[in-house]
């Protein structure tokens, strides 16, 4: 598990589970395509630090610390993939809503009708700061540069190495809200406004 602000609910550990295998697809299938432009204009701030490789290894980091029943703490490197990631499958979740009967996509074992990404980051994370030490390049633990990954033939030793393991926490001091999802929602996060 990761340690949010806010402690998760199964809804937004669907959400997550999704979001991270999703990503790291459509990462994937950009690379392998060779379309960089693309990968750069979908995680504009990530792009600048890791290169798609790295950004599916962080993706499959992230998934395996929501699959653990250990909670961990992320890096701010973590926080930045985890923000782009979640913006990005909320985007395609909502434009996807249109092609569903009811207006619901399954998520996990959840029918789920719009996400707001917004709220989500409000919610459960403690702040965007990491978005500040990107911009300016204020890293603590900088990885490779994202313009030398092009030729990706280092052993997976060295690859792994440049990206910075998951701390586990062991006193959590998380806020537990009412569940944000209830019988009948449509939307998550359902404040129940409307």
């Amino acid at each position: 598990m990761i340690y949010f602000q806010t402690k998760p609910d199964a809804v937004f550990e669907a959400i997550l589970k999704e979001a991270f295998a999703s990503e790291a697809s459509e990462i994937q299938l950009l690379s392998d395509d060779g379309a960089i432009d693309s990968w750069e204009g979908l995680y504009p701030e990530t792009s600048q630090r890791l290169c798609p490789y790295e950004a599916v290894r962080v993706l499959v980091q992230l998934s395996a610390a929501v699959n653990d029943s250990r909670v961990y703490r992320l890096t701010d490197l973590h926080w930045l993939v985890l923000y782009e990631a979640l913006r990005n499958f909320c985007a395609t979740h909502n434009d996807l809503l249109d092609d569903f009967d009811q207006h619901t996509r399954p998520v996990g074992d959840y029918k789920i009708g719009e996400v707001d990404g917004e709220a989500l980051v409000t919610i459960y994370f403690w702040d965007t700061d990491f978005l500040f030490c990107n911009r300016k390049e204020t890293w603590a633990g900088q990885t490779s540069n994202p313009r030398q990954c092009a030729d990706i033939e280092e052993s997976s030793s060295e690859q792994d190495a440049a990206i910075i393991a998951l701390e586990p926490v062991d006193e959590l001091g998380w806020i537990v809200r009412e569940p944000l999802f209830q019988s009948g929602s449509t939307r998550y996060p359902d404040f129940g406004e409307g």
